[in-house]
């Protein structure tokens, strides 16, 4: 991305203002094809107190499904050479996080999330933010990308940012085992007693009723509501 396609992503993020003075804030990635429009009416029933919530929308570009082409949105490619073409996309959403660190001067009031790719660009954005500790991420049906690159990538607050990992048992499109391996690698780099994870039996490539009340007291915790 460019520095102008960084700030039409800003520009065009979906924005719920706070109710009350603004003291915390959400930002919450889509997943492959989706769009901020799949997380408005969630986010307003759910909204916390005096939280800010702001919903980006990646831009369409041509993706490849098994050998043909579609025009979706898309935070990066699926596979691994383009998505380590496209790390602006980590500078990008880092951009979004600047934004709000403005408006309440405290990354830890800040909590990031995502769903599939959104959860995968989520995850690895909040492990190698560097200026300040957020206050947490959620990443639900994704995984850690970049894997090779990680123990050069992490930041000094890698090991200090909650996290919470939702993800169902029986996810067709990102698979258990392929989640579990990042989530040792981690481990094996000191991120563990601040990462929940949290596996449903049963659960496909979703948020279950149980997830979503997994998120809402993960948001309440970390802002101390």
């Amino acid at each position: 991305m460019t520095s102008s396609s960084v700030t039409k992503l800003i520009d065009t993020a979906h924005i719920i203002e706070s109710k009350g003075m603004h003291r915390y804030s959400i930002i919450w990635f889509h997943g492959f094809g989706d769009s901020s429009d799949g997380y408005k009416d969630l986010f307003t029933q759910i909204q916390p107190p005096n939280t800010r919530i702001a919903l980006p929308n990646a831009s369409k570009q041509l993706v490849t499904i098994e050998g043909r082409q579609h025009y979706l949105r898309s935070w990066y490619e699926h596979d691994e050479t383009s998505i380590e073409k496209g790390l602006q996309v980590i500078e990008s959403a880092k951009e979004l996080i600047e934004q709000e660190i403005q408006l309440i001067d405290d990354a830890s009031l800040i909590i990031i999330g995502g769903f599939s790719q959104g959860a995968c660009l989520s995850l690895i954005t909040a492990l190698t933010h560097t200026r300040q500790q957020l206050g947490g991420v959620i990443c639900c049906s994704g995984q850690l990308v970049l894997q090779e690159k990680i123990p050069q990538m992490l930041s000094e607050y890698a090991r200090k940012i909650p996290i919470l990992v939702l993800h169902g048992k029986d996810d067709n499109r990102i698979k258990w085992g392929d989640v579990k391996v990042g989530l040792e690698l981690l481990k094996k780099n000191g991120i563990d007693d601040n990462m929940q994870v949290v596996l449903k039996d049963g659960v496909e490539h979703t948020i279950s009723q149980r997830g979503f009340q997994l998120i809402i007291m993960f948001i309440s915790k970390q802002f101390k509501l």
